[in-house]
């Protein structure tokens, strides 16, 4: 993006963000369009990625498949895409590799493919998505089974570029490893160790991400886990386990602010020890929040762009990924999010059932225009 351009998003992102998206020429189809995007490109408004590239971060988005409508959205606003259930092993190969089930995730590596996008692997090891087959209790039928499952993923999708390779390893109730439901408490840093190395052997490219949740509200309960996160991260650095990046995965509830000198503190740690910083799983529940669609909208916004504001600018910070970028087939408006709305249906997200741009959409633009450039255009 040339300079002149690139002053001209930045006023429309803004008074955009003041005025409404209702005062914008380009939104209803207006010449203006083209002189600020790409004229091949199926969408109007600037795409996110454009801006971000200039700034060294990679905007995602989650995807389930089976949606052209959300295709077309993802092309023009992301670099990565992170699958969004096809990928766990539950739903890959729910009752062995002999009787895998790949055509789900087949399908979006597809979609990633044609369009240039890269492929996040989630998730290589999740408690929560260990078919029965997978839940060994000795060590040696607990690698041997993993390996397994990991040649088979990370050498049929093998041109992804990063891997979630532990996902919510930790307890919220106290430090460490969670409880004995998952083979985590039953061997502890050994397995991720041997999880991490495994990946390294079959992706020597990728990146290699542990990825959890609660890492970034204000609360002492977050603060708990941080510090266990970055106590489990120096073990493992010490033994040479390939850590990459941390996910944050950021699912922010206006109940539990972020505090953004705690969280920032913590994204400097987890830099300082040569570690990058993905924010996974963005999105914000609007739940407790008025039922007045405009009113919302306006707080949902103004909660990204605080998010933002506070951990854009730091330099580990080098991928943004949201958990859907649109209000059609999100999971919070689904109902599998904790905690739901009593009234008015959910809108979390960037974009509305849709495909159009909410507030939220403009105040993401604008955190990122903001920035200062990164490596230049």
């Amino acid at each position: 993006m040339t300079r002149v351009a690139a002053r001209a998003v930045r006023t429309f992102t803004r008074r955009a963000f003041m005025a409404g998206v209702s005062t914008l020429p380009w939104v209803l189809g207006g010449p203006t369009a083209h002189a600020q995007t790409d004229a091949l490109s199926p969408r109007n408004e600037p795409s996110l990625k454009a801006v971000a590239r200039r700034k060294g971060i990679e905007i995602g988005s989650a995807y389930d498949g089976g949606r052209p409508d959300l295709e077309d959205l993802i092309a023009h606003h992301c670099d990565v895409v992170t699958p969004e259930n096809a990928l766990k092993p539950n739903r890959l190969a729910p009752y062995g590799l002999t009787r895998a089930e790949p055509s789900g995730m087949d399908a979006i590596y597809q979609f990633c493919q044609t369009s240039s996008l890269g492929v996040h692997g989630h998730t290589l090891f999740w408690h929560h998505s260990l078919p029965d087959w997978l839940n060994r209790l000795t060590w040696g039928e607990a690698t041997r089974a993993h390996q397994r499952l990991m040649a088979y993923a990370m050498s049929r999708y093998s041109a992804s570029i990063s891997w979630d390779v532990v996902n919510e390893p930790f307890a919220d109730e106290a430090a460490g490893y969670r409880a004995s439901t998952t083979l985590l408490d039953r061997f502890g840093d050994d397995f991720v160790h041997f999880l991490f190395q495994t990946a390294r052997g079959f992706a020597p490219n990728a990146k290699l991400v542990l990825n959890d949740y609660n890492l970034a509200c204000g609360d002492d309960f977050c603060e708990r886990k941080r510090d266990t996160t970055l106590r489990t991260l120096d073990r493992l650095l010490a033994r040479g386990t390939p850590i990459d990046a941390i996910g944050v995965q950021a699912h922010l509830v206006p109940r539990w602010p972020t505090d953004p000198q705690r969280f920032s503190s913590f994204v400097r740690d987890i830099g300082n020890r040569g570690v990058e910083v993905f924010i996974t799983e963005l999105d914000v529940n609007d739940v407790g929040l008025p039922a007045n669609v405009a009113q919302r909208d306006r707080l949902v916004a103004d909660i990204y762009r605080d998010f933002l504001d506070a951990i854009l600018p730091l330099g580990p910070v080098t991928r943004l990924t949201f958990w859907g970028l649109s209000d059609a087939a999100h999971w919070i408006v689904q109902g599998y999010a904790p905690y739901q709305r009593e009234v008015g249906r959910p809108r979390p997200a960037l974009f509305d059932d849709a495909m159009q741009p909410k507030l939220a959409f403009f105040a993401v633009l604008d955190a990122l225009e903001r920035l200062d450039d990164r490596r230049p255009t």
